[in-house]
């Protein structure tokens, strides 16, 4: 049986047919259903990536080129299962038929083999197309309860795509009373008004941080989240909006070294630093993260129905042209979240 599986160079994306891993006794065999692209593969497909003096210490820290099978979102339906495959991690049967999100490499395939810890059921109640973002919204909507936001504070979200947009809805629901919306696309900020900014900023014709200084009376955010990722934009504006001793909450992942920078603040203003990516925890940390974060989406502490509405979808053979498109004119990037079908 043969498969089609995607890597990745920069400025180029290739689709190998290949032949499928064999399934072992503790294995399951996956039918994609749907995947999606995350903002780390454009920053590399533009060759933003990590220098190899700055490699993290995690054993899947590897960015040399060309990357792949590519893909770590999305999710399908178990076909076939291994003898010694009995149980999920976490809890509950493992049964052909399952529908189920995919926490490993590679989702941009047709079919796949994983051990039952790269997949968990999707939960009973959620829609089948939101089921396969388990990954991204798992990650955004555990990392949407752990801001640290309190009722009445102020926040700024520093990017508000598919991630930053959940990260917001979740700093409202925990009792913000102002929150910032920064981007560069116009698109995306009118969906953050419509979901729940009372401000947004467009860092493309704005300064940022002047115009945060202005809207506080120069005090600061209570809050900056850092959502944008890639070359440390993001954690620079944070920087310069944060409150003395507020919090600086990143998601985003920032693989360029940020120019510039300054840790004097953080000393001197006490400031706080919370890490809300639980994906590079230990494998049990993350599979319970997302149980929590999927328990809130559950609960309809976010709308993800909204985002996925202003989000485009393609099929497999099309991601050349995707990549292209959303990395040649990222001011005119609208889509949300990208979703590719085989």
């Amino acid at each position: 049986m043969e498969t089609r599986v995607v890597y990745l160079d920069i400025g180029k994306i290739t689709i190998n047919t290949e032949p499928l891993p064999k399934l072992g006794p503790n294995e399951v065999l996956v039918k994609t259903h749907q995947a999606s692209v995350c903002g780390s593969e454009r920053y590399f497909y533009r060759g933003i990536t990590v220098r190899p003096q700055d490699k993290a210490r995690s054993t899947k820290d590897d960015h040399k080129y060309p990357l792949g099978p590519l893909g770590h979102e999305g999710g399908g339906i178990i076909v076939e299962i291994g003898p010694g495959a009995k149980e999920y991690v976490g809890g509950g049967k493992i049964s052909e038929g399952d529908k189920v999100g995919i926490i490993a490499e590679p989702t941009y395939t047709d079919y796949w083999v994983f051990t039952p810890d790269c997949v968990q059921p999707i939960p009973e109640g959620i829609p089948f197309e939101v089921g396969c973002l388990y990954e991204p919204l798992g990650c955004a909507a555990w990392a949407g309860l752990h801001t640290g936001v309190r009722p009445g504070d102020w926040v700024a979200v520093n990017g508000v795509g598919f991630a930053g947009n959940i990260l917001m809805q979740g700093a409202r629901k925990l009792g913000a009373s102002l929150i910032i919306a920064i981007d560069v696309v116009d698109t995306k900020l009118d969906l953050a008004k419509k979901m729940g900014a009372d401000i947004t900023i467009n860092a493309r014709v704005e300064d940022v941080v002047e115009r945060v200084n202005a809207i506080t009376d120069r005090e600061g955010v209570d809050v900056a989240i850092e959502s944008a990722g890639g070359e440390g934009i993001g954690i620079v504006q944070s920087l310069g909006e944060v409150k003395h001793n507020g919090i600086i909450a990143l998601y985003g992942d920032n693989y360029a070294p940020v120019r510039d920078f300054s840790f004097h603040r953080f000393h001197e203003d006490g400031l706080s630093i919370r890490n809300l990516n639980p994906a590079h925890h230990t494998k049990l940390f993350m599979i319970d993260a997302f149980k929590q974060g999927f328990r809130a989406v559950k609960r309809a502490v976010y709308d993800v129905e909204t985002v996925l509405e202003n989000s485009r979808k393609y099929r497999l053979e099309d991601l050349p042209d995707v990549f292209e498109k959303e990395s040649s004119n990222l001011e005119g990037q609208e889509s949300m979240k990208t979703m590719i079908y085989p």
